[in-house]
């Protein structure tokens, strides 16, 4: 089966039965320089560091190389240009790459050998050396063709292995995580029923008791303690079994504004300053106005939680003409890179108390509006939310806060 890159190559360089012959009766004339030539071409590699370096093996591994080369300069003039000549020279320039010869230093070294073979060749008294010359010349380039082919196709086939992994690497994770919320919204629903229930006992049982009884502070305690578990178990069912979006034009600045309210008497918000900059107008996204409120509450509760008493918490609002944009910055310690990386993982925290799921919680929200989140973090300059979401594209009225 002929191989169409070589065909083509030989056709664009002019590459023939004629230059063949050329070749063949090079072969005897030529033979003789091989040894001097190698010694030419590895004297000049070897001058630069960057190639010296290639050559981890020390001299037993020049010594092959040398060899090698020998044997490539007898192929050159066999006078076999077909495709099992091609694939044997792919085979060559693919070693090159496995050595870690840069593309650049291919070129070079062709040059070099070009150079020292035809000044020996001219310096003989060979018929028609011009014409060989020309042929010799359209074998290099050949050659140098190949070679360049062969590092395009493993670094084509690097690329491919890498998208196969990380296809892999999702799908793993996809799984995992589905088992992972199977298992997390069984359990929340048969922790959720229960809960309810001691909760509810427990209130009938403080209700029963005199003002003055010391025992109320220990069963507002339980209660405190019910409710922290209450909110566990409704991000393990948001996470497991979260609803698909529905969509309809939301102001972000309005978003913002309402979930302020809401949050105004929420204990960690009480220890910050919160700062806001809103748009000038309203910044009209695609969204499911629930989702994106239990979006900013999330960002607003995580920033609070990560600043210092009486620290400043800007949250800013901001679009483009395709795109609005929700910045959430607190004034905390920042993130290692080891845990920004892993911020985003559903059940990994840093935290003393909480479930993990925040964060999870917040890109996956994002994620099924057709957005982006990233957090921008260093240790020791505090920590910012960066979400972007579409602009609406209809001409529909955005829609009104809802009324507590």
């Amino acid at each position: 089966m002929a191989e169409p890159v070589f065909e083509e190559m030989k056709s664009y360089i002019g590459f023939d039965r004629a230059d063949g012959d050329n070749l063949r009766s090079l072969a005897p004339f030529v033979e003789p320089f091989f040894t001097p030539v190698v010694d030419c071409f590895y004297r000049e590699l070897l001058r630069h560091p960057k190639t010296r370096a290639v050559f981890t093996g020390g001299d037993a591994q020049i010594a092959r190389q040398r060899r090698f080369l020998r044997e490539w300069l007898h192929g050159l003039f066999a006078g076999r240009y077909d495709d099992a000549y091609f694939r044997e020279r792919l085979a060559i320039g693919k070693a090159h790459l496995n050595v870690g010869l840069q593309q650049q230093y291919m070129i070079t070294g062709m040059e070099l050998l070009w150079r020292e073979l035809e000044r020996r060749l001219r310096a003989t008294a060979l018929p028609e050396v011009n014409a060989k010359l020309v042929s010799l010349h359209k074998l290099l380039m050949l050659e140098l063709g190949i070679m360049l082919h062969s590092y395009q196709e493993s670094y084509a086939e690097r690329v491919r292995e890498m998208e196969r992994s990380a296809v892999e690497e999702k799908l793993t994770r996809a799984e995992h995580l589905a088992q992972i919320g199977q298992l997390a919204a069984s359990l929340a629903h048969e922790i959720k029923n229960p809960l309810a229930g001691i909760s509810g006992a427990i209130q009938i049982i403080r209700e029963a008791m005199p003002e003055e009884d010391p025992h109320r502070a220990i069963i507002a305690e339980i209660l405190g303690q019910i409710r922290r578990l209450d909110e566990a178990v409704k991000d393990l069912l948001v996470y497991a079994r979260p609803n698909p979006p529905k969509l309809r034009p939301v102001d972000l600045n309005d978003v913002v504004r309402a979930v302020l309210t809401v949050l105004r008497e929420e204990p960690e918000l009480h220890r910050v300053h919160v700062v806001r900059d809103g748009a000038p107008g309203a910044v009209p996204v695609e969204a499911d106005r629930s989702q994106l409120e239990q979006l900013v509450i999330n960002l607003l509760i995580n920033a609070a939680q990560a600043s210092p008493d009486g620290g400043i918490v800007r949250v800013t609002v901001s679009g483009d003409a395709q795109y609005g944009q929700l910045r959430v910055e607190d004034a905390g310690e920042g993130m290692s890179s080891d845990v920004l990386e892993r911020a985003f993982e559903p059940f990994f925290t840093t935290k003393a108390k909480g479930t993990g799921l925040g964060l999870a919680i917040c890109r996956r929200i994002v994620e099924t509006h057709g957005g982006g989140i990233e957090l921008q973090s260093r240790p020791g300059e505090g920590t910012t939310a960066v979400v972007t979401l579409p602009l609406t594209r209809a001409t529909a009225p955005v829609a009104a806060r809802r009324e507590s």
